[in-house]
């Protein structure tokens, strides 16, 4: 009975944080037409950094309660779910055969190469707050190689910008509010999942990558299905996959600077393995020009695994 009341309060603070996320998401899309980013591009530079707000700031508070184990379980949960879901669900409704391009390619490889600095936690047991130091500097890295991916400006840029100050005002202030929310219900997440820990005696990772994690990527898939829709595949790509490199690189590099590391290594090695497995599988269909139907079915099937061993 006394895991009523946590559960449903994690529950409701998923939701009101997938709710609030998705609006900052959908109104910051108008902030990307005046940038001339390429999609890919776009979608980590801008879109990216926007969807992993849940992650920053359930890393902070989760850093701040004493509890970064949930915070490391949430960064490589969502980082599973999104290639495995999220790209996976796109692959299987055939938006992605023929997705691959350069861009898109550069931006895996740096995130396949943020994906094994981890590695040397476990391998060579260098101290954290290095690893988080080299972390945030291939974000930063990322972050200016992609910055310089643009489109040609179209004839009429210049125009919306001029007709629609109004509807800029607007935009900023409900992405404001929106991230306000986002930080509320990522303080209530972070302490109704310590509660149940605490209860049930599980690990602060387990739950950060089984549960929380799913909670915090819910605007990955939602973004990716509208994207999708409008006919917009490689955006949909760039907030996943950049979603993935922010999170692996800008907030574990945090956590890991500001929370002392302790947590089991056994558990850690494991889900980081299956976060380097998704990474491989979709290299390796980009790299082949796009992921089929097949490959999106391989993707959730190995999300499905992920759920079924940790």
């Amino acid at each position: 009975m006394e895991l009523v009341f946590p559960i449903l309060a994690l529950i409701s603070s998923l939701v009101a944080l997938a709710v609030a996320s998705f609006f900052a998401i959908k109104y910051v899309e108008d902030l990307m037409e005046r940038t001339r980013l390429s999609e890919v591009a776009a979608g980590f530079v801008i879109l990216a950094i926007m969807t992993c707000m849940p992650e920053l700031t359930v890393a902070t508070f989760a850093v701040q309660q004493g509890h970064p184990g949930i915070s490391i379980g949430d960064i490589l949960g969502s980082h599973v779910f999104n290639i495995g879901m999220v790209i996976g669900i796109l692959a299987i409704f055939g938006s992605l055969k023929n997705c691959g391009t350069t861009t898109l390619i550069e931006l895996v490889d740096l995130l396949f190469l943020a994906s094994l600095i981890p590695l040397l936690l476990i391998v060579l047991r260098i101290a954290s707050p290095l690893v988080g130091v080299a972390l945030i500097g291939v974000f930063f890295f990322s972050l200016y190689r992609m910055s310089k991916k643009r489109s040609p400006a179209s004839e009429d840029v210049t125009g919306k910008v001029v007709q629609k100050n109004q509807r800029n005002i607007t935009t900023l202030v409900v992405i404001i509010l929106a991230a306000m929310v986002v930080i509320v219900t990522s303080r209530f997440v972070v302490s109704s999942a310590s509660e149940i820990v605490v209860i049930l005696g599980l690990s602060n990772e387990i739950i950060g990558a089984k549960i929380v994690a799913i909670g915090t990527s819910i605007p990955e898939l939602a973004f990716g299905l509208m994207a999708m829709k409008r006919g917009r595949v490689h955006l949909a790509l760039g907030d996943a996959v950049g979603a993935n490199l922010t999170t692996i690189t800008l907030v574990l590099g945090l956590v890991l600077i500001f929370s002392p590391f302790v947590i089991d290594a056994a558990l850690f090695a494991q889900v980081l393995a299956f976060v380097l497995i998704t990474n491989i599988i979709l290299w390796r269909y980009l790299t082949k020009g796009g992921v089929s139907q097949i490959g999106g079915i391989i993707l959730v099937l190995v999300y499905v695994l992920f759920q079924a061993v940790l």
